[in-house]
């Protein structure tokens, strides 16, 4: 299994509110964020990818922390803004571009669950994509809508069509099944305020016959730490 740990997201909101580090340098239990992140992650023994921002790396030596975590791992260094996850994605396209699973996870979130839990019933129900979800109905996250089979027929991005969210982990079981998806919705042009998210490609698959599956955790254990006020809120759970 390959992963890529997503942190190619801006950390502006942060400085203003006087942090000195990038995001995923907060501190969260004693430790930084993406350390948390990466220890929930060694129990699948995958090949680690981090997108990350260059001016992060020039600022606070994010790479070598990185390095220091997950020593094997690629890193992939983004110079300027991104159109969205799907672009900061396909960065890593050389590692991921295969027919070896694939998990896309956000580096500035906590998974308080056992993630190769979710993946396992995801191989087991033989799914070709899958999502962790919550249950919630705020507009700031990606939803999926589920058929009569349990199965998801529709996501969207910031528009509630059902009232499970989208948790930021999302399975392929073939990498190259995500590429072609963020390839053809790039080619539609089916984004979000100019934005392309990941939660998109599963449509791409249904589309084309894919089995989609979700696995729900409790909406407590799932801890964004995407902004300072999030940050601010889940740093004490």
């Amino acid at each position: 299994m390959n992963i890529v740990v997503l942190m190619a997201g801006k950390s502006t909101a942060f400085a203003e509110k006087g942090y000195m580090y990038p995001k995923y340098l907060l501190d969260y239990k004693g430790q930084p964020i993406i350390q948390s992140v990466v220890q929930s992650l060694r129990p699948l023994y995958a090949d680690l990818s981090f997108v990350i921002r260059k001016d992060d790396d020039e600022k606070a030596f994010i790479a070598s922390s990185l390095q220091i975590l997950a020593p094997q791992a690629h890193i992939y260094k983004v110079a300027h803004d991104t159109k969205g996850a799907v672009c900061s994605a396909l960065f890593a396209i050389d590692s991921i571009n295969t027919d070896d699973e694939l998990l896309i996870i956000n580096g500035d979130q906590l998974l308080q669950c056992d993630i190769a839990k979710a993946i396992d019933s995801f191989r087991a129900q033989d799914m070709q994509g899958g999502l962790i979800v919550f249950r919630s109905v705020l507009p700031q996250w990606s939803f999926v809508a589920l058929d009569e089979n349990g199965l998801v027929c529709e996501t969207s991005e910031k528009r509630p069509i059902s009232d499970l969210a989208t948790a930021g982990c999302y399975w392929y079981k073939h990498g190259k099944n995500f590429v072609q998806a963020a390839y053809n919705i790039i080619r539609k042009d089916e984004n979000h305020n100019g934005n392309y998210y990941i939660c998109s490609t599963y449509n791409e698959l249904i589309l084309n016959q894919k089995q989609i599956g979700v696995y729900e955790i409790a909406a407590e254990n799932y801890l964004s730490f995407a902004t300072p006020q999030l940050y601010e809120e889940n740093k004490r759970k």
